[in-house]
């Protein structure tokens, strides 16, 4: 059962639905990206409940699990391998991509109504996509391929680079996507990435339909970018809870030549200089992050991790069996999430124990 993660799924719909509310003050809608929980079902069904118009990921099983449980429309933010041509084109209804052959590949293969397209356009984020000056050609080569039909642009902030969104660049992709517009079907759309447009949004007034893809904002209220709670938002954490193996007081480590730790990496340990409660708990980096880890016990500090356990000084004794818990950053959650180890668990106050998976 333990290490056990616990998604509070009431608090994520409460932010996903001021997000919403605050978006469609500026005309403009909200996607809700299921990264972090690995497109988990019930946390999807409370962002479509809370106000998003749809939901995107970036892994096969993820939008499998979404499809198989009727939730959409979905969004592929990521460009598909050549195996996963098949399987995407029976699930998604968009895909962010620039490759024409990727695209033909979907046309040829969508089961029905035409699988529409986002061409991903490059604003400086440098991650992926074509550049603006290549916008033009690119659409002129995935317009019109049976099975497809284009549906706009998509540009990324601040997901590699670190790139914030400005006014300049927003109008530059509006630009880009009214050059395009001939091309597309009716209406198209601006998809801009990253929860840093979410508080970027009330700063201009969009000129043609435009959506925002929240991954991070809807999940924790947390604008990365910033370091801060996006605003009118308090923050959420999931939180984590793991075992004590055991506890008690040991002297300072001896003096002594070091070396690399288990990983080959030079060891980020902070252990004390004096006798100190060291207790021993069942979470590893293949769980977690300590960085991304925050004590909610007092008195307790993260020493150091190896790949299955924790180190923590903490103020007193455990005794073994006891759990301690944490509250979880984007990081630690996607970790967590993604750890075959770890239980998760969603839950609803008030309905019972909520939806576990492993």
């Amino acid at each position: 059962m333990y290490p056990l993660l616990t998604v509070a799924i009431d608090k994520i719909a409460g932010v996903t639905r001021t997000i919403a509310e605050q978006l469609r003050a500026h005309d403009m809608r909200l996607v809700g990206v299921t990264k972090a929980v690995d497109g988990e079902p019930a946390v999807a069904q409370a962002l479509l409940q809370a106000g998003c118009s749809g939901l995107a990921d970036s892994r096969v099983p993820a939008i499998t699990r979404l499809a198989a449980h009727n939730l959409g429309p979905i969004t592929l933010i990521r460009s598909p391998q050549p195996d996963e041509i098949e399987a995407v084109a029976q699930l998604a209804d968009r895909v962010v991509l620039s490759d024409p052959a990727a695209a033909t590949a979907l046309g040829a293969a969508a089961p029905g109504e035409p699988i529409q397209l986002l061409l991903d356009v490059d604003l400086g984020d440098r991650r992926e996509g074509v550049l603006p000056k290549q916008a033009l050609q690119a659409a002129e080569r995935l317009a019109g391929l049976p099975g497809t039909v284009l549906a706009g642009i998509a540009v990324n902030f601040a997901c590699l680079s670190g790139l914030l969104p400005s006014v300049p660049l927003i109008r530059q992709a509006e630009k880009i996507l009214r050059s395009l517009a001939p091309l597309c079907g009716p209406d198209p759309v601006l998809s801009l990435g990253g929860t840093c447009c979410v508080p970027f949004a009330g700063r201009y007034e969009p000129s043609v339909r435009t959506e925002v893809r929240s991954g991070v904002g809807v999940l924790l209220g947390w604008d990365l970018c910033a370091g801060a709670p996006l605003p009118g938002i308090t923050r959420t954490e999931p939180v984590l809870t793991a075992v004590v193996l055991e506890s008690g007081p040991k002297p300072p480590p001896p003096a002594g030549p070091r070396g690399l730790d288990a990983f080959g990496h030079e060891p980020d340990v902070e252990l004390p200089v004096g006798e100190a409660v060291y207790t021993l708990i069942a979470l590893g980096r293949r769980d977690a992050a300590p960085e991304a880890l925050r004590p909610l016990d007092p008195g307790v500090r993260i020493a150091g991790m190896t790949s299955d356990v924790a180190v923590l000084i903490t103020e007193r004794v455990y005794e073994p069996g006891e759990t301690i818990a944490f509250g979880l950053d984007y990081e630690g959650l996607v970790l967590a999430v993604t750890s075959p180890f770890v239980t998760k668990r969603y839950i609803r106050p008030g309905a019972g124990r909520g939806r576990e998976g492993e």
